[in-house]
C-alpha cells in the first residue's frame, strides 16, 4: 500500500515539476486550449468509510478511472460535460461512474475549475461535487490533479467517498 502511495506521489512531483519546464502552448484562433473533445486516464487513491446497519472503518484503496468528456468556451470561461469512471473496489461504494458538469477559468496553461454531477453504483445515485486543476503541457496532451466527494445515506447506513486522483487527458483539438 505503502509503494503505491509513494507511486502516486512521486508521479504528482514529476507532472508538476513538468511546469517548471513546459514549452508554451499557441492559442487556437479565438478558443480556449481547453475547448473540444477529450479523453483520459487517472489514478488515484480513494478513503471512505460507513457507519450505520453496515460499518467500516476509515480505509484507503488505490484505483485506475477513466474520462470523456466536452469542453465548451463561454466568453472568458470554459464549460464542460465530464462522464467518468472510478474503479475503486475495495471502497464502501465499490466502483462508481458518473457524469459532471465543469466550470472553470483558464489562465493561458492552466484550468482551475469546479464539478457538479452525479454519480452511482452502489449503493444508489448520489450527489458529487469537487475541484481540479488542469494544466496543457502539450497541444492535444494536459495533467489532470483532483479532488472528489460524495455521501450516501441509504438502507440505514451513511457511507462518505473522498477521492484524490492525478491524471492525463488527451484533447483532439
Amino acid at each position: 500500500m505503502y509503494k503505491t502511495i509513494r507511486l502516486i506521489l512521486t508521479a504528482s512531483v514529476m507532472m508538476l515539476s513538468n511546469l517548471v519546464h513546459a514549452q508554451s502552448v499557441p492559442p487556437l484562433m479565438g478558443a480556449s486550449q481547453f475547448a473540444g473533445p477529450y479523453l483520459g486516464f487517472k489514478v488515484g487513491v480513494n478513503s471512505s468509510n460507513a457507519s450505520g446497519v453496515i460499518s467500516k472503518a476509515s480505509h484507503t484503496t488505490v484505483f485506475p478511472g477513466f474520462t470523456a468528456g466536452y469542453n465548451f468556451d463561454v466568453n472568458r470561461f470554459v464549460v464542460g460535460a465530464e462522464a467518468f469512471a472510478d474503479l475503486h473496489h475495495g471502497s464502501t461504494t465499490c466502483k462508481d461512474g458518473g457524469i459532471d458538469a465543469k466550470f472553470g477559468m483558464p489562465f493561458n496553461q492552466v484550468l482551475p475549475y469546479v464539478r457538479i454531477g452525479f454519480t452511482g453504483d452502489d449503493p444508489d445515485t448520489r450527489f458529487h461535487w469537487g475541484l481540479g486543476v488542469e494544466y496543457k503541457f502539450a497541444r492535444h496532451i494536459s495533467a489532470v490533479g483532483e479532488w472528489t466527494t460524495d455521501t450516501s445515506n441509504h438502507d440505514g447506513t451513511k457511507r462518505t467517498n473522498n477521492s484524490f486522483t492525478i491524471g492525463l487527458q488527451y484533447h483532439f483539438n
